[in-house]
């Protein structure tokens, strides 16, 4: 009477690229989150300024409107859906996150005056940290 446990065929996710995953869940989800809200400030931007909230999502809304807002929410939602590959163990993944948050960074430093680049700084410290911690652990996809 050996009963063997059963044999799982599914690949185990290390526990490094998990911790990878969330972090980039968070970053991406906020940054969807705050081009939703840049996308609403354009048609309304002064209901933001007499209430006193989202001053930054106000500034992008005048200076460079719909477009920007809803170009930087596309590629928000594209590099969600590379996170969910890389979290299914897909090296398709790391490109389908890694060109757009490429472009998340140098689309606002070539449109944004260089006094407004330190709003930035957030995100050219996480983004490329991630790019880079990705495409190293891009051997242990599928």
């Amino acid at each position: 009477m050996n009963e063997f446990p059963p044999v799982s065929t599914e690949k185990k996710r290390p526990v490094f690229l998990t911790v990878l995953c969330v972090i980039a869940f968070v970053h991406v989800g906020l940054s969807i989150v705050i081009g939703l809200f840049g996308t609403l400030t354009t048609s309304n931007p002064e209901w933001f300024e007499t209430s006193g909230l989202l001053d930054l999502f106000v500034l992008g809304a005048k200076e460079f409107g719909l477009f920007f807002s809803l170009l930087l929410l596309i590629l928000s939602i594209i590099a969600f859906f590379g996170i969910i590959q890389i979290w299914n163990q897909l090296k398709i993944g790391v490109w389908t996150f890694s060109i757009p948050m490429f472009l998340f960074i140098v689309i606002p430093l070539a449109a944004l005056p260089t006094s407004l680049w330190f709003f930035l700084i957030p995100n050219l410290i996480i983004i490329p940290v991630l790019i880079i911690l990705f495409i190293m652990n891009y051997r242990k996809l599928d």
